[in-house]
């Protein structure tokens, strides 16, 4: 009976990460990201939500993600960028609050409300994975 029961568990996960993986987006969010993003190379869509829908690319060697309400429109852009490319203000900020921390990736984010912010990853001691946001100036969000 155990291993029935298991057996059922494994294939309801699999069924539900293959379905995940095949979201298919509104006509009008799969266009408006063609226009904004005509070189994106490797895009998968995923749903946010009910209204909204996230295409995950590549575009010039660089990962990025971009959201799109079902109605076509651009809600915010997330990209991955050098450290190198990361304004020394928002570096010196999350050294300032996360001292020891070892960045492990960084993405520019855009938002249709004008909102430009920097979003880290980042590891502490045992590996454990953070975020922090922060703003162009170095403050945390």
């Amino acid at each position: 009976m155990k291993n029935i029961f298991s057996m059922m568990l494994i294939y309801m996960g699999l069924i539900t990460v293959a379905f995940a993986q095949n979201t298919k987006p509104t006509e009008a969010a799969e266009k408006a990201f063609r226009q904004q993003f005509p070189n994106a190379k490797e895009v998968k869509w995923d749903k946010e939500n009910k209204h909204e829908y996230e295409a995950s690319f590549v575009l010039d060697g660089k990962k990025g993600s971009a959201n799109f309400s079902a109605s076509g429109e651009w809600l915010e852009t997330e990209m991955a960028i050098p450290q190198s490319a990361t304004p020394q203000a928002v570096l010196d900020g999350f050294k300032k609050a996360h001292t020891g921390a070892t960045i492990a990736a960084i993405y520019k984010i855009e938002t249709k409300k004008g909102q430009n912010y920097f979003e880290i990853e980042y590891k502490v001691k045992g590996g454990k994975t953070k975020e922090a946001k922060l703003a162009s100036d170095g403050k945390l969000m």
